[in-house]
C-alpha cells in the first residue's frame, strides 16, 4: 500500500520525548507492523488520508501490529514518541522538525524485535519561516538584532533565506533553524509600525507583530498628564533612549524593603472612580492578553519586579489582594545595558507578595491602574546593598499572535 508524504522536513515536539526501544508493556510483540494509512488526528477528518505533511503536524499512522513499534523515522530523521500513544492499530507521532541528511520520502517503523514496515512516497513538507520574536520591537536602524522563529533554513540551493524589515532588505549576520542575527537597516521609517519577512523556498512568513507599534500603549513616559505617585520628573530621561523618554529605577537590592526609588506607581484612574483610559476592552478575556515593554538593565542581580494592576484610586500596596507578577529579569538571560522587548502572558500575574499562592487570578475590571516594585527576599544575602539600575518604556497590552 502506498502511504505518502514526499520531502520529509518535518518538526515539533508535541509530546514527551521518547527515541530509544525500551521495555515497555506491548514492546515484546513479535508482530510485524503493518500500515494501512495515515490521517489527521482530527476525528472529523478521520476519513482523509494523507499523503504528506508538515513538520510539526501530529498525524496518526492506522494499521496492525504497531504495539510493538520503539523507532518511527521519517527520512532518516527520528521522531519523537510517547508510549502513551502506541496502541497495536495506531501510532501518533508529531513531523519531525530537522531536515534529512538524504531525502527518501519515506517512513520507517520498527519494533523492539526488529521487525520493519516502510512507507513509501509520504512527503514530508517543510513550512515557510515563522518569526515568533525579536530582540527589541524599538531596534534602531544600525542596531544589531535577534530574531527568533523556526523553519529558518537555507533555499535549496544553498542560498540564504531573504530577510526583509518594512520592505527593506537585509543582510543576514548568521543564522540556524530557530534564530537569526541581523542589523536594522539604514533608512527605515520608525515613525510608522514596520514588520519583518523572511522568505526562502517552502514560502514567506510574515511576523504578526509589529516593530515601533504604538497601538496600545498605556505608559510611554511621554504624555506625564496621567497621575503618579512615587516618581518625579527628575527620574525621566531621553540619553540612551529607546523611544524617546523613559523612566530610570536606581536603587539598592534589600530584602523585603520598601524602596521608593525602585517603584511605579501609574494611577488611571480618578478621585471620583471614573478612569481615564479602558486599559483592556471591556468584555476581553485576560488570558488572550500580554503585558510587553522595553527593558535595559544595567545592573540586577537578585530580588523581582513585582508587577500588578488596580482598580483603585491612588491606593498601592505590595500586600493587597491584587494577582501579581513577580518577574526576575537577570534569570531570562536579559542582557546588560541593551534594550530589549519583555512579553508577559497576563495569566502569570497569580502571586501574592510572598510566593505562597499561584493561584489569584486577574480580572479586565480592575486592569485601571498600574504598579511596578522591586521587592522581595534575597536569595543571596551578599546580594544585600547591590546596585539596582533599571529603565523601562512603553508598557502596553497587545493580544496574543
Amino acid at each position: 500500500m502506498k502511504n505518502r508524504l514526499k520531502n520529509l522536513l518535518l518538526a515539533l515536539t508535541a509530546v514527551v520525548a521518547f527515541t530509544a526501544c525500551k521495555d515497555d508493556e506491548g514492546l515484546d510483540s513479535t508482530a510485524t507492523p503493518v500500515v494501512k494509512y495515515i490521517r489527521y488526528t482530527d476525528p472529523a477528518q478521520s476519513d482523509v488520508y494523507l499523503t504528506s505533511a508538515s513538520m510539526g503536524e501530529l498525524i496518526a499512522i492506522i494499521g496492525s501490529g504497531l504495539e510493538g513499534v520503539c523507532s518511527v523515522r521519517f527520512n532518516d530523521v527520528e521522531a519523537k514518541l510517547n508510549p502513551t500513544y502506541i496502541t497495536a492499530n495506531s501510532v501518533l507521532v508529531n513531523v519531525p522538525g530537522t531536515l534529512p541528511t538524504e531525502i527518501t520520502n519515506t517512513i520507517t517503523l520498527t519494533t523492539r524485535k526488529g521487525r520493519t514496515c516502510v512507507v513509501e512516497n509520504f512527503v514530508s513538507k517543510a513550512p515557510a519561516p515563522v518569526i515568533g520574536s525579536v530582540s527589541c520591537e524599538w531596534a534602531k536602524p544600525g542596531d544589531a538584532v535577534v530574531i527568533r522563529g523556526n523553519y529558518f533554513f537555507s533555499k535549496a540551493d544553498g542560498s540564504d533565506p531573504e530577510l526583509t524589515i518594512g520592505g527593506l532588505p537585509v543582510a543576514i549576520d548568521s543564522y540556524t533553524n530557530t534564530e537569526l542575527s541581523a542589523v536594522i537597516p539604514a533608512g527605515l521609517d520608525t515613525s510608522v509600525r514596520q514588520r519583518i519577512a523572511l522568505a526562502n523556498d517552502n514560502g514567506t512568513g510574515r511576523s504578526m507583530f509589529y516593530l515601533y507599534d504604538r497601538s496600545n500603549i498605556f505608559i510611554d513616559f511621554e504624555d506625564l498628564s496621567w497621575d503618579w505617585w512615587g516618581r518625579s520628573s527628575g527620574d525621566i530621561f531621553t540619553d540612551r533612549g529607546i523611544d524617546g523618554s523613559y523612566m530610570f529605577l536606581n536603587g539598592t537590592s534589600a530584602a523585603w524593603n520598601w524602596n521608593e526609588d525602585l517603584s511605579l506607581f501609574y494611577c488611571n484612574i480618578n478621585e471620583d472612580g471614573s478612569v481615564n483610559t479602558q486599559l483592556l476592552p471591556e468584555g476581553d478575556d485576560v488570558s488572550d492578553y500580554s503585558l510587553k515593554f522595553e527593558i535595559r538593565s544595567d545592573a540586577w542581580v537578585d530580588g523581582y519586579m513585582a508587577m500588578w494592576f488596580t482598580g483603585e484610586y491612588n491606593t498601592f500596596s505590595i500586600d493587597g489582594d491584587e494577582a501579581q507578577c513577580h518577574w526576575r529579569g537577570y534569570e531570562q538571560g536579559l542582557p546588560s545595558g541593551e534594550w530589549t522587548t519583555v512579553t508577559i502572558p497576563l495569566t502569570e500575574f497569580c502571586y501574592d507578595k510572598e510566593e505562597t499562592t499561584t493561584s489569584r487570578t486577574l480580572k479586565s475590571s480592575d486592569m485601571k491602574s498600574f504598579c511596578i516594585f522591586f521587592f522581595g527576599s534575597l536569595s543571596d544575602d551578599a546580594n544585600s546593598g547591590a546596585a539596582l539600575q533599571v529603565a523601562v518604556d512603553n508598557f502596553r497590552l497587545v493580544k496574543k499572535q
